[in-house]
């Protein structure tokens, strides 16, 4: 995943936190877990600078290690070639889910660069709890993690000789587009109404609102792309 943008005329120098060895020995797990286990996260090293930066966003963090470690695990699933030897549906049916599993990553991506600029101090206020913004990220999460629960039971399931209850995974899709997250509008009337240029070349949260429309989009490709093919 791309780091943060430059904010000046020069590519921006590598930032190192001081608690680097602690954090990457928290995202470097080993792929011995399923779906609702520790495999190895996709992140790079959380883009702080001193661990006090860190200290309003641990909550965030965890929640997206734990994202990103049972999409991870989803995703090797889906491109493994096994399968019950007799049955053809498997491959049958690998392309659309491994297209949903796709969607689902990109909300996992657009997730990881809001988190990005949550650590500027000036969006504070908008990350607390129950602040627009947080809680438009907190809904996006739970609702992304059932929808890779659900997908991970399917893929799961295709590897047996059976297949998948598809009635149950239809249910499952209705459940979780009852926690879909919805446009984000009260997220972005917040961020609107920051004192930000956010058309200055050399503003570091200047991505920030395109951030912001790039996860509502992706959840939204996300949810229409279940409702076409599983719901």
């Amino acid at each position: 995943m791309a780091s943060k943008k430059a904010t000046g005329g020069g590519p921006p120098a590598p930032r190192k936190p001081p608690s680097q060895g602690r954090i990457k020995a928290f995202i470097q797990r080993t792929d011995e877990a399923g779906p609702g286990g520790a495999g190895m996260s996709t992140l790079p090293p959380p883009p702080f600078e001193s661990e006090t930066a860190m200290e309003g966003l641990g909550v965030w963090l965890d929640t997206h290690m734990s994202l990103a470690s049972q999409l991870l695990w989803l995703e090797q699933q889906v491109e493994s070639g096994d399968g019950p030897p007799s049955s053809g549906q498997r491959e049958g049916h690998l392309p659309p889910i491994r297209g949903l599993v796709a969607a689902a990553a990109a909300v996992r991506d657009a997730l990881y660069e809001l988190y990005c600029d949550a650590a500027d101090p000036r969006l504070a206020p908008l990350v607390q709890p129950g602040a627009p913004l947080e809680a438009h990220v907190r809904k996006t999460y739970g609702w992304c993690a059932l929808v890779v629960a659900l997908l991970a039971k399917v893929a799961t399931d295709l590897r047996t000789s059976s297949g998948p209850d598809w009635n149950a995974a239809k249910a499952d899709v209705r459940a979780a587009e009852r926690q879909y997250p919805g446009t984000g509008h009260n997220a972005r009337a917040a961020v609107d109404a920051l004192a930000i240029d956010f058309k200055s070349p050399v503003e570091p949260l200047r991505s920030l609102p395109g951030d912001l429309d790039a996860l509502v989009r992706a959840a939204a490709e996300l949810q229409a792309a279940l409702a076409t093919r599983l719901r």
